[in-house]
């Protein structure tokens, strides 16, 4: 069993509330891999607790007899207690195999109050009274992505209680640890990112899996977090229509693909484009279209039809150097013209999908991110 251990110092003993910064009312948020499995700290009440720890118990230990299980969740719920008085918000224990060995961690977050007003003032405060406490540990402030920070480096020790230790007495217990003070800007409230790791030898994976975990740590107030749902919900910015050449290379490459579909169909749409921002554009940042898209659909075909339209035009993309694969769970195609594919096709892509339920076979065809020569024998345009 993963012993957590006790949570993470804080520095509010020492310090007292100050009217002239408020609590924090921002939204904060990091991104947790799914193998870190999250312990209720956030539990309403100890039924819920009881219930999360029962899953968890199941889920980590499904060879286990139902005693085992037991046990292990009333180890873990023994220390909740102690982390909701220290103020921890998120914890979670951590499964990592290193050479083909389990090992595993605990990453604990504290929201804890101070009263400095500058946050370069508090990060100096803060690690001198932890030099008092940890002369022999490592301190540096570092720059995270979300802002100033202060880390310590060194170890703990806690007991495992006779009952978990394998001896059946108590078991003192060395482990490393890393802590990672953040100031919330604007506010007298500070996060206290903590990894407790028992495994010297796993140690070096553990931590640097919570650097990248540091790495995502963000935060927005209230207006921000208002603006940006306001965005998702309103209507997109009307983009200018795409380049005349883009569109009617969009309309060749839909007529060949519905040279290849062959079938006898209803044909819906088709007769307008889109510009949009490609997704390497959109993945750094950028927003501006630099491509376009070009949609249209079959209906009322057979469903015993679909499946050999995408028989057909994997065969034939297949050949001609596209590179094809299934999508859907087999009930459509995703392609992407390789190093192979005619060259006035390099950059496009394609996306099908066949829905026998109600009859359609829907298109939508993608452009490069750069602007190449007009086609003249489209069926399209």
């Amino acid at each position: 069993m993963s012993q957590a251990p006790a949570p993470p110092e804080s520095t509010s003993d020492q310090m007292a509330p100050s009217p002239v910064r408020p609590r924090s009312r921002l939204h904060i948020g990091w991104i947790m891999p799914p193998f870190v499995h999250e312990l209720p700290v956030d539990a309403p009440d100890a039924d819920a607790a009881a219930e999360r720890l029962h899953a968890l118990a199941t889920e980590l230990m499904p060879e286990h007899s139902a005693e085992d299980q037991y046990r292990f969740a009333l180890g873990i719920g023994a220390q909740l207690e102690a982390m909701i008085e220290a103020d921890v918000i998120y914890a979670g224990l951590c499964f990592l195999d290193v050479d083909e060995r389990p090992s595993a961690s605990t990453i604990m977050v504290s929201q804890v109050e101070h009263d400095s007003t500058d946050d370069e003032e508090l990060l100096r405060v803060t690690r001198e009274l932890l030099e008092r406490k940890h002369p022999d540990d490592e301190y540096r402030t570092v720059e995270l992505p979300c802002g100033p920070a202060l880390t310590r480096i060194g170890s703990m020790a806690f007991l495992i209680n006779g009952e978990w230790s394998p001896t059946g007495q108590e078991l003192p217990v060395q482990q490393s640890q890393i802590q990672v003070y953040i100031p919330l800007p604007g506010t007298r409230d500070m996060l206290v990112f903590s990894l407790d790791c028992p495994s010297p030898e796993a140690w070096e994976l553990h931590s640097e899996l919570f650097a990248e975990i540091l790495k995502t740590v963000d935060w927005g107030t209230d207006q921000e977090i208002e603006d940006y749902r306001a965005m998702r919900q309103s209507a997109p910015v009307a983009a200018a229509e795409p380049d005349a050449a883009v569109q009617q290379e969009l309309f060749w490459h839909s007529s060949r693909l519905l040279d290849a579909v062959a079938l006898r169909a209803r044909m819906v749409g088709g007769e307008q484009t889109t510009s949009v921002t490609c997704e390497a554009c959109w993945s750094k940042g950028l927003r501006s279209a630099c491509s376009a898209r070009h949609g249209w659909r079959l209906e009322d075909v057979p469903p015993a039809d679909l499946a050999s339209a995408l028989s057909r035009i994997d065969s034939a993309f297949s050949s001609q150097g596209w590179q094809v694969e299934p999508a859907d769970h087999g009930a459509g195609l995703r392609a992407r013209a390789g190093e192979a594919a005619a060259e006035r096709s390099s950059g496009y892509s394609f996306t099908l999908t066949a829905d026998a339920a109600s009859g359609t076979f829907s298109v939508e065809v993608s452009s490069a991110c750069e602007r190449i020569s007009v086609a003249s024998d489209s069926l399209f345009g």
